[in-house]
């Protein structure tokens, strides 16, 4: 982690627990800088208002979990085991980070919304790594040729973004490996030839 990362995590930290309790427009780049025991100051210098602010943590978290599936994936050598990674990290992402889940999926998702961008930038980006994995295996022969690639990769990070969602949000008490090995039989059962 570089100098200017160390930096900005406490007031990544901060920002999101924030925008996930009051959704942007009750947030305030005072509760901000106070939680992440800084000048407000610093906040305006670094992003020039909040709404940078937000767009930065959105752009930074799909970043990380982006950089975190590719890592995965990349030391698997065939369709299931690198889709199962994906999951996996998807979901301990979602469980690490359960404020950005929060954030992304009631903030940024949906038509219509000032985020209709970054909610773009997760369609070309992410989902284009779950794509490739998804055409490649139909290639493969172990992935049903006939499914839509589009509407099984929208459908895995809306099955894991929803769950975790749920669970990681709303629930005290929980079982991440029942909820693992539960989205990952779902999806296999559904996908695999």
């Amino acid at each position: 982690m570089d100098r200017e990362q160390r930096k900005r995590l406490p007031i990544f930290e901060a920002a999101i627990k924030v925008f996930s309790e009051k959704g942007f427009e009750k947030a305030t780049v005072d509760e901000i800088a106070e939680r992440a025991g800084i000048a407000k100051g610093t906040i305006y210098y670094n992003y020039g208002s909040k709404k940078n602010l937000f767009l930065s943590l959105i752009e930074e978290g799909i970043e990380r979990l982006e950089t975190a599936v590719k890592k995965e994936i990349a030391r698997r050598n065939n369709v299931r085991t690198k889709l199962e990674a994906l999951i996996t990290v998807q979901l301990q992402f979602f469980d690490d980070y359960n404020s950005f889940c929060k954030v992304l999926l009631s903030e940024v998702w949906g038509r219509d919304t000032r985020w209709e961008e970054k909610a773009e930038r997760i369609r070309s980006g992410y989902f284009s790594i779950i794509k490739d994995l998804i055409d490649a295996g139909k290639v493969e022969g172990v992935i049903k040729k006939e499914l839509d690639t589009g509407t099984t990769s929208s459908a895995l990070f809306g099955m894991i973004g929803i769950a975790a969602l749920d669970r990681f949000l709303f629930e005290k008490e929980y079982s991440y490996e029942d909820i693992l090995n539960t989205l990952k039989s779902i999806f296999f059962s559904g996908i695999e030839k």
